[in-house]
């Protein structure tokens, strides 16, 4: 078998080329910081686009020199840990393996396409897209009748611009979308966009020292604390600065108070069912009483949602109550209307935020697969590393800050953080770091006590299929700057929660 080996004896594995993935190929030590100011000189959009995202990686590898420790279009078909060697060796779908110290999968929270379970979604002679998987040849909606599944981020930015350009578009939409204005001022615009990598370092560092991850910071007080009018103009103001700075920028309390988050919502009501003409429309998209507590879920950012969905030749169907039917092989039946199309968008985005890890078939100590144990819930220490799978840290994953903070921020303080550990283990000749299992309940029960404080706990998210996720079902949400310091005190208390095994006990046994 080792034959076919192609990579022996290497320091870490990275699986994932994402943001994570590429820091921490790029982490020799000591650390560096995808934050680098020199990375961000020449955007010209605000709000990249697809050929700006790929410019941009193209220039971060033309200064890091990443793409040679890169192996591109390979598929792993397994990782399995030898308690022999106390390595890890990840097999491809060609054939190849490769052997490791350390297994790092990066492959974030976003990362198995989530297909909706629709009766007849096969049939359909038309194409139909996902916008995870988007093809290059795909048809010109131009004139076309144009079906969009789903109102969540990618639902925005298809609506926008397949609904200025196809002959009907229908949306099917099972819970209203929550969106701010994506643009400011021309001059704020301009201004961002000109920023020298000075200013760019400065924003950066700023932004790590924040809670999340932006240059933003709530207001220290309670929303129902302030009269009324200062609360408008307040409202008023964080609204036009557009972006999140309504979200991210409002009162303290935005998350933990019902009131406080009505208020909010009543607010951002007003300003968006303003732009809705239609009264029918109106009350599908930007209902009265909102479907989740204001905030609960990250906003969508848009230029001319609504103005678009506004369009006579744009219908919105209810699918909260009454779910589509079934797909023909001509259109989409629901409520009873079939309805012909030429092409159907499924915009329903990813799996939850652990289907990317179980999808890898990763297997740990005594062959016990990731998926077997995190059956009933994820299980971790730190939301970076899991009890039975030593010297293995996955990157935003579930459990760390993926609800309210920005994830480059994220990804920056995991990966500077596992750098020392990794050098601190080579250091003092430990060869193998495993999360004891009381480290689990430990970080649960902090999760647990940020939860029960907050509106998440009154109101639970969804998962992809629409029912209300297990109570255990817990994430960090106690921000970026918290999350920094339980990582900080692991290592400050001698790998506090870790079990650590050094060679020299390894060569005895």
């Amino acid at each position: 078998m080792d034959d076919h080996m192609t990579w022996k004896d290497l320091d870490v594995i990275v699986i994932g080329a994402g943001f994570s993935g590429i820091l921490a190929v790029y982490n020799p030590f000591p650390f560096y910081q995808f934050y680098e100011a020199e990375l961000h000189r020449d955007w010209r959009e605000l709000f990249p686009t697809r050929l700006e995202m790929l410019r941009y990686f193209e220039h971060v590898d033309n200064h890091w020199g990443i793409s040679a420790s890169f192996e591109f279009g390979a598929s792993v078909a397994g990782a399995g840990y030898s308690e022999a060697s106390q390595r890890w060796t990840v097999s491809l779908e060609d054939g190849r393996r490769a052997d490791a110290r350390w297994l790092v999968p990066a492959v974030g929270s976003s990362s198995v396409i989530n297909m909706p379970r629709i009766p007849g979604v096969n049939r359909f002679r038309g194409p139909i897209y996902h916008t995870a998987k988007w093809p290059l040849n795909a048809m010109d909606m131009r004139g076309k009748k144009v079906a969009v599944i789903g109102t969540g981020p990618s639902g925005v930015q298809v609506i926008q611009y397949v609904g200025k350009v196809a002959e009907a578009m229908t949306i099917y939409q099972r819970t209203p979308c929550l969106t701010l204005r994506k643009y400011s001022s021309p001059d704020r615009t301009a201004e961002t966009l000109g920023m020298g990598p000075d200013d760019h370092r400065e924003a950066l560092q700023l932004s790590l020292q924040s809670s999340n991850g932006f240059n933003y910071a709530l207001r220290d007080q309670d929303t129902l604390a302030v009269s009324a009018q200062e609360r408008n103009l307040y409202y008023k103001k964080r609204y036009l600065e557009g972006d999140w700075a309504f979200w991210m920028g409002g009162f303290r309390d935005l998350y933990q108070d019902l009131e406080a988050s009505r208020d909010a919502y009543a607010f951002w009501a007003e300003q968006t069912r303003a732009r809705i003409r239609g009264a029918a429309k109106r009350e599908l998209l930007v209902p009265e009483i909102a479907a989740l507590p204001f905030g609960v879920e990250r906003p969508c950012l848009e230029e001319d949602l609504y103005e678009v969905m506004d369009q006579p030749h744009v219908e919105i169907v209810d699918t909260s109550e009454e779910p589509i039917e079934t797909i023909t092989e001509t259109g989409i039946c629901a409520h009873g209307q079939m309805i012909d199309f030429d092409a159907i968008i499924l915009a329903t985005g990813f799996g939850d935020e652990a289907s990317g890890l179980k999808s890898l078939n990763i297997r740990g100590r005594n062959a016990v697969a990731l998926e077997d144990a995190w059956s009933e819930g994820v299980q971790s220490h730190l939301g970076i590393s899991v009890n039975q799978f030593p010297n293995m840290f996955f990157l935003y994953g579930p459990q760390c800050p993926t609800l309210l903070v920005n994830s480059p921020a994220v990804i920056t303080v995991q990966v500077e953080w596992l750098c020392r550990i990794i050098s601190n283990c080579q250091q003092a000749g430990i060869s193998q770091l495993e999360a004891i299992g009381e480290s689990h309940q430990v970080w649960q029960q902090k999760m647990e006590e940020l939860w029960v404080k907050s509106l998440y706990h009154k109101f639970p998210r969804k998962n992809k299929k629409g029912s209300k996720m297990s109570k255990k079902e817990r994430t960090w949400i106690g921000g970026l700057l918290l999350y920094r310091e339980e990582l900080e005190s692991c290592l400050a208390n001698g790998l506090e929660g870790f079990q650590v095994c050094h060679a020299s006990e390894t060569a005895l046994l």
